[in-house]
C-alpha cells in the first residue's frame, strides 16, 4: 500500500476492527498494562509526532485509570477507541507493515494522531479532574 493510498476513513476502519479485542483488554487489567508497555517501547521507534507526544502519555493514563475505576467520566467507546489505537500500533501487521523501515511507522503515527484529534476533549477534561485531585499541576 502506497503512503497516499492511507485516509482517514481506511485508519477508523482499521482502528474499528480492533474494538472487540479493545473489550478484552478493558476486562484484563494485566493484558492492559502489558498492552500499554508494549506501545510505550514501539513509540520510541515511531518518528517523532510532534505536540502530540504529550497527549498520548495522557492518554495512557486515562486508560489506566479507567480500567482501574478511578476515572469513570468518560465514555467506554472512548476508552475503547483508545486501545484500538494501542493495538493497532502495537499489532506489525497494519495498512502498513512495520517491517518496511520508516514508513512502516507512518500508519502507526497516523492513527495515533487521528484518535488524539478524536479523544481531544475528553484528554483535556482529564487533565482538569487529575488537577482537581491533585495528581497534576
Amino acid at each position: 500500500m502506497n503512503i497516499k493510498d492511507i485516509t482517514p476513513e481506511k485508519l477508523m476502519d482499521a482502528l474499528k476492527a480492533n474494538m472487540d479485542k479493545a473489550q478484552d483488554y478493558l476486562d484484563d487489567d494485566v493484558k492492559m498494562e502489558k498492552l500499554f508497555r508494549d506501545f510505550e517501547d514501539k513509540l520510541k521507534l515511531v518518528p517523532k509526532i510532534g505536540d502530540k507526544l504529550a497527549d498520548i502519555a495522557i492518554m495512557a493514563s486515562m486508560v489506566r485509570a479507567y480500567a482501574k475505576k478511578q476515572y469513570t467520566e468518560v465514555s467506554v467507546a472512548t476508552i475503547l477507541l483508545a486501545i484500538a489505537a494501542v493495538i493497532y500500533v502495537v499489532t506489525p501487521i497494519d495498512l502498513i507493515p512495520d517491517a518496511i523501515p520508516v514508513v512502516g511507522f507512518l500508519d502507526d503515527a497516523g492513527a495515533v494522531v487521528l484518535v488524539l484529534s478524536m479523544l481531544d476533549s475528553d484528554l483535556q477534561k482529564y487533565v482538569e479532574w487529575q488537577k482537581e485531585q491533585g495528581i497534576r499541576e
